[in-house]
């Protein structure tokens, strides 16, 4: 298990020049800097797994890091936000130590917690990627596992949410091998959906039941997260319905896809800022239900 700070380390050095020019300079030491990035392997790697839920990231990244100042009307915004928060050579002289602490942190252990949820040979064969990222403190992507160093310390809650994406790339060792799934993945449009859902109701829901209860319910310490939990408890009769819908134009292969697809991020991404999209929240109650009723 490879250790990558790489992603994390360059956005740093591009928020600092950017601080220290008084904003982006083309051909200063941020224009340097972000060139160098938008070319760089690793950063290219974190850049990809956004490309599919937000088509042209790396551009509207590069946009956006260029003119922080400057609001903007999609997801992206999310990002700007996050980004200027800590737009200050204070604050980012802390993130570099924390990435510093980052690069010590006993990965292999977490791995191995995570396996005592996930069925015996389970192989968890990923490298960490150390990022800069406000939109996902965690992220999964087949055998690359991001970790955001931006949010906050790194107290034992937070490290238990390597577990959670260690689980992830365990239960999808398994998913993978799943002919049922590969021949939905090899057919149409719609069964190609049907088997993305499937996959982000079943890795989700286990890993936030088992490891990231304080998404799920109003636990102690987690004040900053309780009035999403609350309105998502609230609006749970909703989001089944909103399932249900998923599913049901799947079946019927309902047009536009697109339609389908938007529907299907209203429910697997938050755009609320608190990091618990609806889907995680749903199917992670959807498990506890079942595993309380053994």
């Amino acid at each position: 298990m490879r250790v990558i700070g790489q992603v994390a380390s360059l956005m740093l050095d591009y928020l600092k020049s950017y601080v220290l020019e008084g904003g982006y300079k083309a051909h200063g030491r941020s224009g340097e800097v972000l060139k160098n990035a938008l070319h760089d392997e690793a950063f290219l790697t974190w850049v990809s797994a956004y490309e599919k839920f937000i088509p042209g990231f790396k551009e509207k990244l590069a946009e956006m890091l260029m003119d922080l100042s400057a609001p903007r009307g999609d997801l992206l915004e999310i990002f700007r936000k996050g980004l200027i928060q800590v737009l200050s050579i204070e604050n980012i002289e802390i993130l570099e130590s924390r990435l510093e602490k980052a690069t010590l942190i006993p990965f292999e252990e977490y791995a191995r917690w995570a396996r005592e949820y996930l069925p015996k040979r389970t192989r968890i064969e990923v490298d960490v990627y150390l990022t800069v990222d406000p939109f996902n403190q965690g992220m999964i992507r087949p055998g690359k596992v991001f970790l955001s160093i931006l949010q906050e310390e790194f107290t034992e809650e937070l490290l238990k949410g390597l577990a959670h994406e260690f689980h992830h790339a365990g239960a999808l060792y398994w998913l993978n091998r799943n002919q049922k799934l590969k021949a939905l993945k090899s057919s149409d449009e719609h069964a190609r959906m049907l088997a993305e859902i499937f996959t982000y109701f079943v890795t989700e829901g286990l890993a936030n039941w088992y490891f990231s209860l304080s998404r799920l319910k109003l636990l102690p310490g987690v004040e900053n997260r309780m009035e999403r939990i609350k309105r998502l408890e609230e609006e749970m009769p909703q989001l089944i319905k909103t399932t249900e819908q998923l599913l049901e134009w799947i079946c019927e292969h309902h047009e536009p896809i697109e339609d389908i697809r938007a529907l299907f991020n209203s429910l697997s991404m938050d755009t609320s800022g608190y990091g618990i999209p609806a889907g995680h929240f749903l199917s992670g109650r959807m498990v506890g239900i079942m595993d309380n009723s053994n």
